[in-house]
């Protein structure tokens, strides 16, 4: 506070002598009679502009400016502010607010669709209106809330991915396009021109985005700002890292021919080591998908199968109890401990959980991600679930003729 006071005085003084100097001034208080006059009026408009009152006013309206500006930018951090991060990054056409409006609608279509089944099931069970209404409020309340986020989530997780897939696409392409622009430097042509050059369709996404660059320099943008713009589109290490490189040497005047064409070399280096390492654990992949795609469904298959030979045993005994010693020592078998569907669920339960971690294992050794993994998730599920149910029909026929089924 006391700096911005020691700021204001300065700048009363500078104002003073310009409003002193000033010709224009001087005419509006050519009637003055003195000086003393003249000083006077000076300090009675220098008191409307500068007082102590209004300075502090000024103060706390910037701060409360400040604090609003802030709360925006919390605000931007949620939902929306994520959809439009989103959808500027991947240059999509409906805004974010166009995005958190569709996710509404459809929530409140889903809900209301749930609502009509709820009613539907009360109805054929003879159920009174309080249940009714009480699965009605639930649904509206939490339950809407539930589906919007389980929505935007669902979104999120497709853009994240949609995003990863133009990451591994600029990285793919980077090397080549790197050594196109070198070529093109060692040719005589300056850099921006050799980067507008060097774009080749089968570039994709890194063709696009290194024409938007071509253009932004073309209309006057500095080539360093327009590839630093780039960086921060694309959550890439290679990418960033050559960028700032690139950057480097422009500003250092540095060979840029000879600096592309070893960092072409080096991603390339890269990318085979990544193959290589990828290749060297893939029999633990391999050990990790025959585990829980084979093994697990086959031996929760034989697990159900025996559960139903056990309860036939025990179903068939029969225990007189009106006989012998009654008290400490009386045994009660029951075939009905644990029901044959619930353990049905509890093993598709398992085999589905067990199914995402080993698809998500499998990609994070392979590739070091586990957004590789995303597609093989329901493959896994499905197969496993799938071999479940095959191998428990297989032992049903194999084991069942032996207990009279």
């Amino acid at each position: 506070m006391k700096h911005e006071k020691e700021k204001s005085e300065i700048h009363k003084k500078n104002f003073k002598d310009e409003l002193i100097e000033s010709s224009d001034i001087r005419v509006s208080f050519k009637d003055s009679k003195n000086l003393t006059e003249f000083k006077d009026k000076i300090n009675s408009v220098l008191k409307t502009h500068f007082d102590e009152k209004t300075f502090e006013k000024e103060q706390k309206d910037a701060k409360k400016a400040k604090s609003r500006f802030d709360k925006k930018q919390k605000k931007g951090k949620k939902i929306i502010g994520l959809f439009s991060d989103f959808s500027l990054r991947l240059n999509i056409d409906m805004p974010a607010r166009e995005i958190n409006k569709m996710v509404v609608y459809l929530s409140i279509f889903l809900t209301i669709l749930i609502s009509l089944v709820v009613m539907g099931f009360v109805i054929a069970n003879d159920r009174t209106i309080d249940i009714l209404l009480t699965f009605w409020i639930f649904i509206w309340t939490l339950g809407l809330g539930l589906i919007y986020l389980l929505l935007s989530l669902l979104i999120f997780i497709y853009l994240d991915m949609r995003m990863y897939a133009y990451v591994k696409q600029i990285e793919e392409n980077l090397p080549d396009f790197l050594q196109l622009a070198s070529a093109n430097i060692s040719a005589g042509m300056t850099v921006d021109r050799a980067l507008w050059y060097a774009v080749r369709p089968k570039f994709g996404i890194l063709a696009k985005e290194m024409e938007t660059v071509a253009k932004s320099t073309i209309a006057g943008e500095d080539l360093e700002k327009a590839l630093s713009k780039l960086t921060l589109r694309y959550e890439s290490r290679i990418l960033r890292e050559t960028i700032n490189l690139i950057i480097e040497g422009i500003q250092s005047g540095g060979e840029i021919a000879d600096l592309l064409n070893k960092l072409s070399t080096n991603i390339k280096e890269t990318q085979l080591m990544r193959k290589e390492i990828s290749a060297s654990v893939t029999t633990y992949a391999i050990f990790i998908g025959v585990a829980t795609v084979g093994a697990a469904p086959i031996l929760f298959a034989l697990s159900t199968q025996l559960l139903i030979i056990i309860q036939q045993i025990f179903g068939s005994i029969n225990i007189d109890t009106s006989t012998g010693p009654s008290g400490l020592f009386s045994l009660n078998f029951s075939g009905e401990s644990i029901k044959l569907s619930d353990f049905r669920r509890f093993a598709i339960l398992v085999l589905c959980i067990s199914s995402f971690f080993s698809a998500a294992i499998i990609s994070t050794i392979q590739k070091g991600t586990i957004k590789d993994g995303v597609k093989t998730i329901p493959i896994f599920m499905i197969i496993s679930i799938v071999l479940y149910y095959l191998a428990s029909n297989m032992f049903q026929t194999l084991m069942g003729g032996m207990f009279g089924n």
